[in-house]
């Protein structure tokens, strides 16, 4: 079959069936999109067993793409250790850190504090797999904002951090009950049943200081969207 030309792909002129691009991919650290046509099948595909419609826009024209061999997500790991000062209690204390920062086809999408490189390593390797398994999409987190989820059984909404990739904030969706009604039911649902002692009664003040902070924001600053327990990612 002929190859398809690029500019009648991009007019819309092709084809009566639709073309659609499946997905980017990295060629030369940079984003490629990969096209879906229907009505161009390549032998290439067809030997390597990979679908035969999937052709790479590269350099201004589409080649038969093969999805075998090649990186569908290209990872880069960035792991950096330092060392700081702080002065407390009259005197200088020097502390050490360490930060792991994880990207994906060239956009970060997580990372995470250890002090410690092999501790670093090791939870790298799982967390490639669990970042892309994990119902909050992770690789395309923009796709998330405004996801209707439960939480702690209260419809809500997803808001992606504009500043820690991985991290949301979680918007309450009063839609469906009333605003009083919808904090004063997080504020007891998500304190456990413990006895009541002197140092619980101050925590519980200071509970309720911050709920009532969170109530003037308009939404709480969940943190770690793999700290999910008490979310239902499906509503």
């Amino acid at each position: 079959m002929e190859r398809p030309k690029l500019e009648d792909i991009l007019r819309g002129t092709s084809s009566p069936r639709k073309n659609s691009k499946a997905f980017d991919i990295m060629i030369d650290d940079k984003p490629c999109p990969v096209w879906d046509l229907p009505d161009h099948e390549h032998e290439n595909g067809k030997w390597n067993g990979t679908p035969a419609t999937w052709w790479l826009q590269y350099q201004d024209e589409l080649i038969p793409y093969v999805d075998k061999g090649v990186h569908r997500i290209c990872w880069e790991i960035c792991y950096k250790q330092s060392n700081h000062t702080k002065y407390k209690w009259d005197d200088w204390d020097v502390r050490s850190s360490g930060v792991c920062t994880i990207k994906a086809n060239g956009k970060e999408i997580y990372s995470f504090r250890s002090r410690d490189i092999g501790y670093a390593l090791g939870k790298v390797q799982a967390l490639c797999v669990e970042l892309m398994e994990h119902p909050y999409n992770f690789l395309d987190q923009e796709s998330e904002e405004g996801r209707k989820i439960w939480y702690y059984g209260l419809p809500a909404t997803v808001s992606n951090s504009t500043s820690h990739p991985g991290e949301i904030s979680i918007v309450p969706d009063l839609d469906q009950i009333d605003e009083d009604t919808w904090w004063k039911q997080y504020s007891i649902r998500k304190k456990p049943i413990l006895p009541v002692s002197e140092d619980r009664e101050q925590d519980i003040v200071m509970d309720e200081e911050n709920d009532a902070e969170w109530k003037s924001f308009g939404r709480i600053g969940h943190g770690d969207a793999l700290w999910d327990g008490m979310i239902n990612w499906f509503r």
